[in-house]
């Protein structure tokens, strides 16, 4: 068989295949599996046709995997669909589709045939055998109180992976009465007394072998009724495919720039699947934003991401719904973005939701914050410590104070003490405001320039260069992986996309402040350059700067300067004597 030639785009430092004709819709299957960017995705969690997912979703375990993708393509080409079509989808399909819908709603409204019934009428028979309908008219209420519970309880006596063959602790047992959980407490106490109490009796307690009894008493009425026979099941079958292929030709293409390449993420027009809404939240707009089922799983994994992420709990107080999810801050900077803060979430149906920070993974989002990171962290220590120096010597006051009889002395004591500590703090700060001035003095302008540039590249510089690699190593990939997917390859993004995702409100008067800036450092260093060398005018005003404070060429006009002035003043003074 010919190779497929495949084409090809770069998108997140990495090529994914293109999607331009049927050619390439049809040929996927010879496509390596490693160029595929998901190779397994959730069926919930998503914005997209959750009645095609559930079609596609052959095996009913709520994933889709690569071979069901597959297999879609290839139901296509056995219904003799032309896969261009995919690329033009027209009202016309959708019309069709809403046919077919109406048509499959008045199905149930149509009678069955002879051997539909006949069938019905066995299925229905066996349901009152004795092995099946073991509890009568309640077994069905019984069996929904069990599976009510299943999964809970299930957890609850699964022993973990590295547990030894001989155990000395002893064996589980859950009450059934006492000691539960509130959340799951009524589901509990109904499947006590509708479950087990028929199958073991009146117990307080269930351990292992109880619930294994428990359930298998119901497996014969689970096998009756997951065999129930489908009513007209040729002409439901046959709307069935209708709609499959509607729905595929709508929206596989679609499906396939969320799975196989990441077009739609990475595209300025487009959401992928995976974004569901937009954040506004202190100044910033971010529509990375994604499901989540539990916070502290996701989180765990999310980490790993090297990007910053944030929690949030949403709540719609007029319907009573709530849900979490989280956002991915990729610009700007992160510093006021903190647990309980509000904001509002807009999903994509255009619904507000209120929106309350629960958790914070911090990661800086920007080179201007890796920039200022080393100051803000210099200055928020510099506060800590003399808020805890200060901190101190009141505590010491006060309890000096509290000491008794001599409280009066001692207060005055601890306070003059005070007094002088913070005397002596502001005496260093003169000191080292007196040392920078005395190194300062010796220098010219330009060597002041270069010496500032200098302390504030060997600070910040470092700072930068880390972030800059690890903003370079951002996954996306990651957070899917949190959210349950399978993602084959990292997902990396550019500064540029970056902005796209999250983006900041900016400040009209930025370049005006930039330009006062500017300017007044500009009047400062002429000001003071003009002051250091102000002995290459007059040479009366040599001796109000220190040679050793002038440039080379300006100290040997100073130097020569009073070496001059003596011997023109020593002339007139024989005419005075005289």
């Amino acid at each position: 068989m010919k190779t497929y030639e495949w084409r090809w785009f770069t998108a997140g430092r990495m090529p994914q295949v293109k999607f331009e004709n049927g050619d390439d819709i049809a040929n996927l299957a010879q496509l390596d599996r490693k160029h595929w960017l998901a190779i397994s995705m959730p069926t919930t969690g998503v914005r997209f046709d959750l009645r095609m997912l559930q079609l596609m979703d052959t095996d009913g375990d709520g994933r889709i995997r690569t071979p069901e993708v597959l297999a879609a393509v290839e139901f296509l080409k056995s219904r003799d669909v032309n896969l261009d079509e995919l690329f033009n989808t027209s009202e016309e399909d959708e019309k069709r589709l809403a046919d077919v819908l109406a048509r499959q709603s008045d199905l149930a409204k149509v009678e069955p045939g002879e051997e539909d019934k006949k069938a019905m009428s066995e299925w229905e028979a066996k349901g009152k055998a004795p092995e099946v309908a073991f509890l009568g008219e309640g077994t069905a209420a019984a069996e929904s109180a069990l599976a009510a519970v299943e999964s809970v309880i299930d957890a609850f006596f699964t022993p973990p992976e590295d547990m030894p063959l001989v155990t000395e602790d002893p064996d589980k047992t859950l009450p059934l009465r006492d000691h539960l959980n509130p959340k799951h407490l009524e589901a509990i106490l109904d499947f006590a007394e509708k479950c087990v109490k028929p199958v073991l009796g009146d117990v307080a307690a269930l351990d292992r072998l109880g619930w294994k009894k428990v359930k298998s008493a119901f497996a014969p009425y689970r096998v009756w009724s997951a065999s129930k026979p489908v009513m007209n099941a040729g002409v439901k079958g046959e709307l069935e495919n209708e709609e499959r292929v509607l729905r595929y030709k709508l929206h596989l293409l679609e499906f396939l720039e969320n799975y196989v390449n990441m077009k739609r993420l990475y595209s300025e027009d487009d959401l992928a699947v995976f974004q569901t809404g937009t954040l506004r939240i202190d100044a910033k707009e971010m529509n990375l934003c994604f499901h989540v089922e539990s916070e502290a799983a996701h989180s765990a994994l999310a980490e790993k991401s090297n990007c910053c992420v944030i929690y949030l709990k949403l709540s719609r107080p007029s319907e009573g719904a709530t849900r979490l999810i989280c956002a991915v801050v990729t610009a700007g900077a992160v510093a006021q973005l903190y647990v309980g803060r509000n904001g509002v979430f807009y999903d994509r149906d255009g619904k507000d939701w209120e929106a309350v920070v629960t958790k914070v993974v911090e990661n800086q989002v920007s080179l201007l914050e890796a920039f200022w990171a080393p100051w803000r962290k210099l200055g928020e220590g510099i506060a800590a410590g003399v808020k805890k120096f200060l901190g101190d010597k009141q505590a010491a006051a006060q309890k000096s104070v509290e000491a008794g009889t001599q409280s009066a002395q001692a207060g005055g004591a601890a306070m003059a003490s005070s007094v002088a500590a913070v005397g002596i703090g502001v005496g260093m700060m003169g000191t080292a405001v007196a040392a920078v001035a005395a190194a300062v003095k010796g220098m010219g302008a330009v060597q002041i320039v270069l010496a500032i540039a200098a302390i504030i590249l060997v600070v910040s510089l470092p700072s930068v260069i880390l972030t800059w690699f690890k903003l370079r190593r951002r996954d996306i990939g990651a957070i899917l992986n949190a959210s349950g997917w399978a993602v084959n390859r990292p997902m990396r993004f550019s500064m540029k996309r970056a902005r796209a995702f999250t983006k900041c409100a900016c400040n009209p008067l930025f370049w005006r402040w930039v330009a006062a800036i500017v300017v007044v450092a500009v009047l400062c260093i002429g000001g003071y350059a003009a002051y250091r060398c102000r002995c290459c005018g007059e040479e009366s005003a040599c001796e109000a700067v220190p040679v050793e404070a002038c440039e080379p060429e300006q100290a040997e006009a100073c130097e020569a300067a009073p070496a001059e002035a003596p011997a023109a003043e020593a002339a007139p003074a024989p005419a005075e004597a005289n």
